[in-house]
């Protein structure tokens, strides 16, 4: 049993048609935000960033992650989907992309979803029970049949293999994954000498997990976010995260000399 909560796995593959520096095929493994694995076409070798080798992992993972890989590459190369991509584009260079994942919710494992990309709009979507498709690729469109046999392989193949990997990572990195720093909270302001404004924030930093609640008061009263500009949660430098409300006071307000206060 794992701590409640949800974790999830995530592999972003990449594949390039035409000739780049860049390796044709590589797929980046993340647990929550950590990056766990990293595989290369080429190299044709697991990466795993925990541990020096592949000779501490037990061989079902390993081997489990070299099928996946294999298999997303097989498809992104092949001649029938890269016609169908390609089939309407000019020459060049041109970007694929595959993200999916499954969640370990409270230790009930979720279905596994896929979404894949061409040149950074997305093509497909599919959720073991909804496979929806682009309509500037209606020729992606799987038959029943299809789609049958795609449902069986994510099921007895893919979904296994991502919930053993996500349950193996969970306890190695347990105590990356489970830990709990607390934020460090200021109250900035700042005026602005061309509207007569002053803009107050909340910055916190320093926090680990990602997921917090972050209040700016008003004597004491929380502010609704429609009157804040609520910044996005940013990585620091440390593996811990970022962010920031803002708040413009007109200079009529200021005069009434509210209380302002982060929680």
């Amino acid at each position: 049993m794992f701590p409640t909560g949800s974790h999830s796995l995530w592999a972003f593959a990449t594949f390039i048609y035409g000739q780049t520096q860049f390796p044709e095929f590589s797929v980046v493994v993340m647990l929550d935000d950590i990056q766990v694995l990293f595989y290369e076409h080429n190299m044709k070798t697991v990466i795993f960033r925990s541990q020096p080798s592949s000779k501490n992992v037990p061989d079902i993972i390993l081997e489990g992650a070299k099928i996946v890989m294999e298999d997303i590459y097989n498809y992104m190369r092949s001649p029938a989907h890269r016609v169908n991509l390609l089939s309407n584009h000019a020459a060049g260079v041109h970007v694929h992309q595959g993200m999916g994942r499954c969640v370990l919710d409270n230790d009930e494992p979720s279905m596994v979803m896929v979404w894949k990309a061409y040149d950074g709009v997305e093509v497909t979507h599919y959720d073991m029970h909804a496979y929806t498709v682009n309509p500037l690729w209606p020729q992606l469109m799987w038959t029943t049949k299809k789609e049958e046999s795609y449902r069986m392989v994510y099921t007895n193949v893919y979904q296994p293999i991502c919930i053993k990997t996500l349950k193996y990572y969970l306890e190695k990195e347990k105590n990356i994954v489970f830990r709990k720093e607390r934020p460090r909270v200021r109250l900035i302001h700042k005026p602005c000498t061309e509207t007569g404004e002053m803009k107050v924030s909340c910055l916190a930093t320093g926090f680990y997990p990602r997921h917090i609640n972050l209040t700016m008061l008003r004597d004491g009263h929380p502010i609704p976010d429609e009157e804040l500009i609520l910044g996005e949660v940013l990585p620091n430098g440390d593996g811990t995260y970022q962010t920031r409300r803002t708040l413009s006071i007109r200079s009529e307000e200021l005069r009434e000399r509210h209380h302002y206060t982060c929680s």
